[in-house]
């Protein structure tokens, strides 16, 4: 594992490494499998992703735009710049804040295994 679809050539804003498509979330592997699960997502006005569970901490850190990270019992706002983290096992889905475009980063650990 090591990272991957990062500039090599010269420093590039992280935002514009992936575009937002109409009707679509589009997602890049920035690193995966092993220790971490690493992408990079553009959410196009409208999208989002339903409720999810994942199997270790998810950090998410919003690089343009606003999201909702919605939890059981909350709805959290994340604007850019600002990182929010969910704990493994606890379901959640991310929407852009009330219905907007947006672009984020997602990073899982998985639990250790016993």
């Amino acid at each position: 594992m090591g990272f991957r679809n990062l500039p090599t050539d010269e420093a590039r804003p992280i935002a514009g490494l992936i575009e937002s498509r109409q009707g679509q979330v589009s997602s890049m592997a920035l690193a995966s499998g092993g220790a971490v699960d690493f992408m990079l997502m553009a959410f196009a006005a409208g999208e989002s992703v339903s409720e999810e569970e994942y199997f270790g901490d998810t950090l998410y850190q919003v690089v343009e735009g606003m999201a909702d990270v919605v939890l059981p019992d909350r709805r959290v706002a994340v604007a850019a710049g600002e990182a929010f983290m969910v704990p493994a096992h606890i379901p959640h889905a991310v929407e852009g804040y009330e219905g907007s475009a947006f672009k984020i980063m997602q990073l899982t650990i998985p639990e250790e295994r016993k």
